[in-house]
């Protein structure tokens, strides 16, 4: 029987509308869904080979058990029940002997809803606290800057704006113009961006690399990789000084503004050129255009939490979306409605996952070094290795890879073999499961099981249904299923407010007044509405009163929160930790900056063992400038290796103008067996110098050399 059956696409984070056609339970087909809002039919490469994930030889097929040492590869096949009372004796053990906060979680980027909202009711009902322990931090470290700044994360009107600087980001190359947004476009993906410059809008680029988007750009900026937070300063410098800010704004809906003028004097463009490499006047001429253009929007992206200076760097340029007067209007950087960073609820959730009916009473483990961000891999990493604030037992690992995702290989896995217990649920036999597991859970993939989408837009809070296109494959089972077993065997199941699948849709979306039945019968609902400055309407804040969702009501250029705890409250500039401007005057054995690498046909360290993929993409690079591998003696297509001070990975060499001098652009996500194991990212990366307020690494920004193997 043929039937064609719409879904949302769980490859990446877009989750585009897709029509899957089976026959027989087989797919035999994939195409993108025209009706969805996102991508109106269009379907990267990640998502027409989805049909291969499925049927993976890959695949774990039956719940595994280690049986020889950790990293031996030997393993035992069970049954479900042997594994789950296996878990459940261990679990139980622990939480007895050590405590409930011993057990550490560690969940993948949230490509589906489900990686937020799985086990979370699991673990407030056991007890620890440390639900987001060994996790790489993603976007999270610019939120702990823009909440406290404005009380949102922002997204980007596009369709209203004269202006477009996209910075530190590259929605040509990910084919997300947006954080979760879907807009009001017919072709999908990326013609927001190119309807605003066919309407005269211009584009202008802030990257060291000259990226698909950058390729597009009326204005590409080479920066210095790390030192975006000295650029920003001067901005703020040039549009204080030349008096080109807004003032109603300021002078109504700002906290702090003439700290920050007597702040920024002294971040001259001069200053910011020796930092940032971009000449002066090219720094001023960008800064008066950003406050001229009315309205202008800042695209500020992930890349900027790749770097050790990444709080205060998002500060600098909040405050310059906040003094032009370029927040929440139309064709500036808006609040829409969402959960996600949004203040309006759709959905019964938080940043983190769906709202969890008790919480924890031990604290976070790294809550008093990091009460901003107290969840990500370095602090879990600290506590298993010094043992303070005490010392974490066991890992549960639902959709990640924490060692191919985090910074320090080496230190991470001399963490990981301390803990008593490891248990990962998963698809495959990645890094982390074959070198670190002792229990490994066959968990089913996105077209195999039901889950949902919620995206901001500009006409309200699009909810898309995801729905199983075909039985589950082999043993696999849902974490609806194996939640609730869990919660069985430890004996709080009574006390879940959900059951079912059917329950857990009407738990988690009861503020939209949705249910698994009417998202069925219609997959793609709109709830809520948008509005523009809901801070004059009281749209922002709990209380109902004007203003924004921080404590003094206002937009924090001189931030409270930071004050409070004893963070700089004023947005500055620090030197990325492995900054190698402290070492121009000395000879390096590491002279180039290492910056990393996504590419479209992959997302993190994903499906490099899908044949299509694999064909497209087939070996990891590491992109030099041209005068780079001339000085090195290096030709396009050698194999090298690159070389940090903690370790090095071997690759394939691309030449090409299109990266700055000095920067080494390296593939990230390699290093599962059934790709290229010896070109792990993290290998290079250090862990130890740090954020200090987000634990952020210097991802990219650390010191490297490059050589012929």
């Amino acid at each position: 029987m043929k039937n064609i059956i719409p879904t949302i696409c769980g490859g990446c984070h877009n989750n585009c509308g897709m029509l899957v056609h089976v026959e027989d339970d087989q797919i035999v087909f994939i195409e993108g869904n025209p009706e969805h809002p996102f991508n109106r039919g269009a379907l990267c490469p990640k998502g027409l080979s989805m049909g291969q994930l499925v049927d993976s030889p890959d695949r774990i097929k039956r719940p595994r058990k280690r049986v020889g040492e950790r990293g031996e590869g030997q393993w035992q096949e069970i049954s479900w029940d042997e594994a789950l009372d296996f878990m459940t004796d261990k679990l139980t053990e622990i939480k007895e002997k050590y405590g409930p906060e011993t057990l550490l979680f560690s969940t993948g980027a949230p490509m589906m809803n489900s990686v937020r909202n799985a086990y979370k009711e699991f673990y407030a009902q056991y007890g620890t606290p440390n639900m987001w322990a060994i996790n790489h931090l993603c976007f999270v470290p610019r939120v702990a800057a823009l909440l406290p700044t404005y009380g949102f994360r922002d997204d980007d009107d596009y369709d209203s704006t004269n202006l477009i600087i996209v910075w530190g980001a590259n929605p040509f190359g990910s084919l997300r113009p947006g954080s979760y947004m879907a807009y009001n476009n017919n072709t999908g993906y990326l013609s927001p961006i190119i309807d605003a410059k066919e309407r005269g809008a211009k584009l202008v680029v802030i990257d060291p690399v000259c990226t698909e988007t950058a390729s597009k750009a009326d204005t590409w900026i080479p920066i210095r990789p790390g030192t975006d937070g000295a650029l920003a300063l001067a901005m703020l410098n040039v549009i204080i000084g030349e008096n080109m800010y807004d003032a109603d704004f300021v002078g109504n809906w700002t906290e702090g503004f003439e700290k920050l003028k007597e702040h920024v004097c002294r971040f001259t463009p001069e200053w910011a050129s020796e930092i940032t490499d971009i000449p002066a006047g090219q720094i001023r001429e960008l800064a008066i255009k950003y406050a001229a253009t009315k309205p202008a929007l800042i695209h500020e992206g992930n890349a900027f939490a790749y770097h050790t200076n990444v709080v205060q760097a998002v500060r600098a340029i909040g405050c310059l979306k906040a003094i032009t007067g370029n927040l929440d209007i139309p064709g500036g950087n808006v609040c829409f409605p969402n959960v996600v960073g949004y203040p309006v609820p759709v959905e019964q959730g938080t940043p983190t996952g769906i709202k969890t009916t008790v919480n924890p009473s031990a604290p976070h483990l790294a809550s008093a070094d990091y009460p901003l961000l107290p969840a990500g891999a370095p602090a879990g990493i600290d506590a298993i290795l010094t043992e303070k604030p005490y010392q974490p037992r066991a890992l549960m690992i639902y959709h990640s890879n924490p060692l191919l995702s985090n910074a320090n290989y080496n230190r991470l896995k001399e963490a990981l073999n301390k803990l008593d217990f490891i248990v990962s649920f998963d698809i495959f036999m990645t890094r982390t499961v074959e070198e670190a597991a002792d229990l490994v859970l066959p968990d089913t993939c996105f077209l195999e099981n039901y889950d949902y989408r919620t995206y901001p837009s500009a006409e309200g809070t699009v909810i898309a249904l995801r729905q199983p296109v075909v039985s589950p494959r082999h043993e696999a089972k849902s974490f609806y299923e194996v939640e609730q077993e869990l919660a069985k065997r430890m004996g709080f199941v009574d006390k879940y407010p959900w059951h079912t699948v059917e329950d857990f849709f009407a738990y988690a979306l009861e503020p939209s007044k949705l249910d698994l039945e009417t998202l069925k019968n219609k997959p793609i609902c709109i709830v809520g509405e948008h509005e523009y400055r809901k801070y004059e309407k009281g749209k922002l804040r709990p209380d109902g009163k004007p203003g924004f969702n921080t404590p003094s009501g206002k937009v924090e250029l001189y931030s409270s929160v930071y004050e409070k705890l004893g963070y700089e409250p004023l947005p500055t500039y620090h030197e990325p930790a492995e900054s190698l401007s402290k070492n121009r005057e000395h000879e390096s054995p590491h002279p180039l900056t290492g910056v990393n690498r996504r590419s479209v046909n992959y997302v993190h360290f994903k499906y490099r063992n899908l044949p299509y993929l694999r064909e497209i993409e087939p070996e990891p690079y590491v992109r030099l400038h041209t005068s780079d591998a001339k000085a090195r003696f290096l030709h396009d297509g050698d194999w090298v290796q690159v070389i940090s001070p903690l370790g090095h990975i071997k690759m394939k060499l691309g030449v090409t103008e299109r990266v700055k001098p000095g920067i080494a652009l390296i593939d990230g996500g390699w290093g599962n067996s059934w790709d290229f194991d010896a070109a792990n990212y993290n290998v290079m990366v250090d862990d130890v110098k740090r954020d200090p307020i987000s634990q952020t690494s210097a991802i990219s920004s650390f010191q490297c050399e490059v050589k012929k193997i």
